[in-house]
Parts: C-alpha cells; structure tokens; sequence
C-alpha cells in the first residue's frame, strides 16, 4: 500500500468517525449546514407518521421528556408507518461530546438520531416556535403528507413542549400518554 493510499485510508476514516459519532450510547449523524441528511430521510417518509423529538442532551427535562416518549410512545406503538427523528440540540450547553451518552435514551429501532452541530434546526426552530429559555424539549408530529421544501423545516402538525410551563410557552406542557393518543389518532387517520 502506497503512502498516499494509506493517508487517504486514515483520512476517510476521520471523516467517518466525525459523521458518525459514537460514544457510551448508540450512534448519531452529524447533521450538515443544510439539515442533511435528516431533510432527505423526512421527505423519503412521506406517506408515514414522522415524530421529532427536538431536545438537549444536557436538559434533564429533554432527558426526561426523550426517556418518557421511548416508553410511554414509541414502545406501546408498534406501527411500521411512524418514524421517529431525534434531533439533538446544541441548547442548554450541550456539545457534541454530550450526545454519545444520551442516545441509549431512545433505543426504538425506527428512531435515527442526528446532532445539529451547525445549529441549523436550533435557529429555525428558535424562529419559527419562538423559544424562550435556553432548552429544546420540543416534542413534534408531522402528518403523512408534511415535505420539507425549503431550507427551514417544515411547521409541526401538533407538537408538545417539556418546558411550556417552566418558560411561559404558548404550547401544551408535553404528557406522553396524551401524545402517544396524538400518534395513534394521526396513525388511524387515513390519507385523502
């Protein structure tokens, strides 16, 4: 093997281990400044349920409200159709090196989870939702027909805040059994 070939070798694996990054938990993908590739596996599930979980992986709240969704949601629903995205947020301090520990929090095999390092859904989501307070916890749902068309992501169909009281947002405090119900009812409903 030739020198060149080698640094090659060694720099593709650096650019791999820093796509995919890996720690005391499962795996995650490091989103790109345009949200990729979570924008392209949204609107390749088109025609399912898609559940965003918008959350912090320093937030104890986030924590909480993730760990809740695993088992009071996604583990009582067993359905193909939904798929679930977890986004998790440099908000509340959270850096990267945080996000390997807590993705054992969401252990549903449907669930991809990304980091958003370049803060691209962190802003849209901070404009969009008009966020106060330093935390995500943001739980969302989109139906089956919701595309992402430009380079915000799209508004929620219904979405559930763990931190609505706390902050003073204008949204439901999240309640996970509340939320499974919004799932299964958004499950149930058929396309027109």
């Amino acid at each position: 093997m030739t020198t060149v070939r080698r640094l090659s070798v060694i720099a593709v694996s650096v650019l791999w281990a820093l796509q995919l990054g890996a720690g005391g938990g499962g795996t995650y993908t490091v989103l790109d400044g345009t949200a990729q590739p979570l924008k392209n596996a949204f609107n390749a599930d088109v025609g399912k349920v898609r559940l965003l979980m918008y959350v912090s992986p320093t937030c104890g709240e986030c924590l909480r409200g993730a760990k809740q969704g695993q088992k009071d949601v996604l583990a009582t629903i067993d359905d193909a159709n939904l798929r679930i995205y977890v986004v998790w947020a440099p908000k509340n301090g959270g850096r990267q090196q945080d996000v390997g520990r807590v993705t054992q929090v969401v252990t549903d095999l449907r669930a991809t989870q990304y980091w958003d390092g370049h803060r691209v859904l962190t802003d849209a989501y901070d404009r969009m939702l008009a966020l106060g307070g330093p935390c995500a916890g943001i739980f969302m749902l989109y139906g089956r027909q919701a595309r992402w068309e430009g380079m915000a992501p799209p508004r929620a169909d219904y979405l559930e805040d763990a931190h609505a009281q706390e902050f003073s947002r204008p949204y439901p405090q999240y309640d996970p059994r509340r939320f499974a119900a919004k799932v299964r009812e958004m499950l149930n409903a058929r396309t027109k």
